[in-house]
């Protein structure tokens, strides 16, 4: 009598912590697992430099002017099948949270060959640098895309490795092409001594940081940001505890911080 009773109250507890693991995943977003089928390969040719690219346009119920946003993957989905950078958990998110938000926007997610970088300088690259490459590329693009608004261009990148990659070609994109585009977000890196502050300072910026993140220590994002609005500008520092960059670079790309960032306009 005493093991029946026994077994039926674990029973009961068992049930009851189930209920309340349903209960307590029940708020997790359902993101997909693959958006490979919502996107279509592309590639684009300048000055000797092919950059592969995938595009994905997302409609929304609404009568606002079409956003562009630009992703530039990390260090592990460097390449060239032209499907890494779109497999990674970080761009899941991105066309998810921007879908789920009725936002009218289309995204250009190039894809970055194992021998360059996006955040390459003149100085280390005698032949057209792969930031020179990627302003060919988003000028054509708009140009043909007649529908995109040219004050909402937005461009966000990750570091998901040891060098800055993504995050370390926006800062550099922000900083060689000031006034282009309307916001920037940057993921696990900071600006290195090259950046223009006063360059960057056109664009809002939303920075994105692991507390425990050694490599991003180039310079000290708060100097760094107190000197971005001492220029007039707008920066947003998040710090978030997380055991991976891997998982950083996928929780920073939340629907609450693609909001923000597509609040902005950039003026011309």
């Amino acid at each position: 009598m005493t093991t029946k009773f026994r077994l039926l109250a674990l029973a009961l507890i068992v049930a009851i912590f189930s209920v309340q693991c349903t209960q307590a995943g029940s708020d997790i977003p359902d993101y997909p697992t693959s958006v490979e089928s919502h996107f279509t390969a592309g590639l684009f040719s300048y000055e000797g430099v092919d950059i592969k690219y995938q595009e994905a346009t997302i409609q929304a119920q609404t009568t606002a002017p079409t956003a562009l946003v630009v992703v530039l993957h990390g260090q592990t989905s460097s390449g060239s099948d032209n499907k890494s950078q779109i497999r990674h958990d970080a761009m899941i998110r991105i066309w998810h949270n921007l879908t789920q938000g009725n936002n009218k926007a289309i995204i250009l997610a190039p894809q970055c060959t194992t021998s360059r970088s996006w955040d390459e300088t003149a100085e280390k690259v005698k032949s057209t640098t792969m930031p020179q490459a990627l302003k060919a590329l988003i000028d054509d693009y708009v140009l043909k895309q007649t529908s995109i608004d040219r004050s909402r261009i937005y461009i966000l990148g990750y570091s998901d490795g040891a060098r800055p990659a993504g995050a370390g070609g926006v800062w550099r994109m922000l900083s060689d092409y000031p006034g282009l585009f309307a916001a920037g977000m940057t993921v696990a890196a900071d600006p290195d001594q090259t950046i223009v502050v006063e360059n960057v300072a056109t664009s809002a910026i939303l920075s994105v940081k692991g507390e425990t993140d050694v490599h991003a220590v180039a310079q000290s994002l708060d100097t760094f940001a107190d000197q971005v609005r001492d220029a007039g500008g707008v920066i947003k520092e998040i710090v978030l505890n997380f055991r991976s960059r891997e998982e950083l670079c996928r929780e920073a790309f939340s629907a609450e911080n693609l909001e923000w960032l597509l609040q902005y306009n950039q003026s011309k």
